[in-house]
């Protein structure tokens, strides 16, 4: 995809501050230190969304307003952060209530670290997106941490695996962007 624009409009502490102007929302989600941010400047071609070695550091849900036409959304990382459990119980809480009552999301993109495989808290999660009846994408993110035989292994379970660092699977990752899109143009 040709970026000609990616803004940072706002990142929402609850469901009211999400932004209601019927431009369609694209939310990336995963654990904590699955990589989302670092996808997300991937996919952008430039650092705008702010990244950490720290889990947790992303604690709104942020939005980016991409080609003024639809927004790419950073939600907080779900299980393991090294914040307090009332602070991981808001996160996950603003997550839940995003998911299920933002009426411009067209769809996640799950990041699972492909190292490490889906853990309990992943597959409860994506239960839940498919329970709120929103389209989900679940992509292997870390691509570049794995040898050719390791990969050739690993993506036998995901559709798309990523780099953010190599740029690796990006096209792929923009056509099935492209593609929920689509259904909500059409």
């Amino acid at each position: 995809m040709q970026i000609s624009s990616v803004n940072f409009i706002l990142g929402a502490a609850s469901i009211k501050q999400v932004p209601k102007d019927g431009i369609p929302h694209i939310a990336f989600l995963g654990r904590s230190n699955a990589g989302k941010s670092s996808l997300l400047n991937a996919l952008f071609q430039k650092n705008i969304v702010k990244t950490s070695k720290t889990p947790g550091k992303t604690r709104e849900i942020n939005f980016f307003l991409v080609n003024n036409s639809f927004y790419l959304v950073d939600l907080p990382g779900v299980g393991y952060a090294k914040v307090s459990e009332r602070m991981r119980d808001d996160m996950a809480q603003r997550i839940k209530n995003y998911v299920e009552k933002a009426h411009d999301l067209k769809g996640i993109v799950y990041l699972i670290d492909i190292r490490h495989g889906g853990h309990q808290i992943d597959f409860e999660t994506i239960n839940g997106i498919k329970k709120a009846g929103v389209p989900i994408l679940i992509i292997a993110s870390k691509a570049d941490k794995l040898n050719n035989s390791e990969l050739t292994v690993a993506k036998k379970q995901f559709p798309i695996a990523v780099s953010s660092k190599t740029k690796k699977g990006l096209p792929d990752l923009w056509k099935e962007i492209n593609s929920l899109l689509e259904v909500h143009n059409a």
